[in-house]
């Protein structure tokens, strides 16, 4: 049976749904919400089940009482989020790369793919995890597998795409670069405690869950303090410097290989 959570861990998670209720309100308020439709529907979707899940984590007593019914919320939902965060990260891609239409293409399509073979080499290497010693509930584990690599493939793919944009000289505006670093900091830390609470059920679960909530909530405050009206026309130089000769060879190749996918 799970262990009740600690008064430092119920104060994240109430502050994470406060800020992710605080995006909502501010995507909503600053006509972002159609500009960014997957990115709302997830955040307000995450508001949701949060608030269904206090209902049983609300105190220690309840958590014990209905420690079934949380872990068959999560069974249920967890899948779903799973699948609106990959959404959200195609549509992140397309808003870092809309100046450059073939290529936003090629992303989601190498993205897709990764995804993929991402999630079953991740299986086939975990499938020794599969033995769900200790593990009271079978799905549960299976969930925790899924999240873990998909989160990691989508940190890879996140990390890949800040290289390409340090790389090449033109500005991003600033509410992308907002969303980025709130997907960036929960992928890399959602990945790296479901693996560690993986490790051992018994010994791991709220260590890791406090670990995450806790660098989540730092990203979430990051994210809300960036996100602005002003932040869809204004745009920040976050490349690695460059020569002048050397910025306008590479966004001459960058436009040829736009051109050309775009022709296909």
């Amino acid at each position: 049976m799970f262990s009740a959570p600690g008064s430092l861990e119920q104060f994240f998670w109430y502050s994470t749904i406060a800020l992710h209720a605080v995006l909502v309100w501010r995507m909503w308020r600053c006509r972002l919400a159609g500009r960014y439709p997957a990115i709302f529907i997830l955040l307000a979707m995450q508001v949701a089940r949060s608030l269904w899940i206090t209902q049983y984590i609300a105190t220690p007593q309840l958590f014990r009482y209905h420690a079934n019914h949380y872990a068959f919320s999560i069974i249920f939902t967890e899948p779903v989020l799973v699948a609106a965060r990959a959404v959200a990260v195609f549509e992140l891609t397309g808003a870092v790369l809309e100046s450059y239409r073939g290529l936003s293409f090629l992303s989601r399509a190498t993205l897709a793919a990764g995804l993929v073979a991402s999630v079953t080499l991740s299986l086939l290497v975990h499938s020794a995890e599969f033995t769900f010693s200790g593990e009271p509930f079978r799905f549960l584990r299976v969930i925790y597998l899924l999240e873990t690599t998909v989160y990691s493939a989508l940190a890879v793919f996140l990390f890949l795409l800040a290289l390409f944009v340090l790389y090449h000289p033109a500005p991003i505006r600033k509410n992308v670069l907002a969303h980025g670093i709130g997907f960036s900091v929960y992928m890399l830390s959602s990945a790296a405690a479901v693996w560690l609470r993986n490790q051992d059920a018994a010994q791991w679960t709220r260590a890791a869950s406090t670990m995450r909530l806790g660098i989540t909530l730092l990203g979430l405050a990051a994210w809300a303090w960036l996100l602005s009206p002003r932040g869809e026309e204004e745009s920040v130089e976050v490349h690695i410097p460059l020569s002048e000769e050397t910025g306008q060879r590479v966004l001459a190749r960058l436009d040829a290989l736009n051109s050309a996918l775009e022709r296909k």
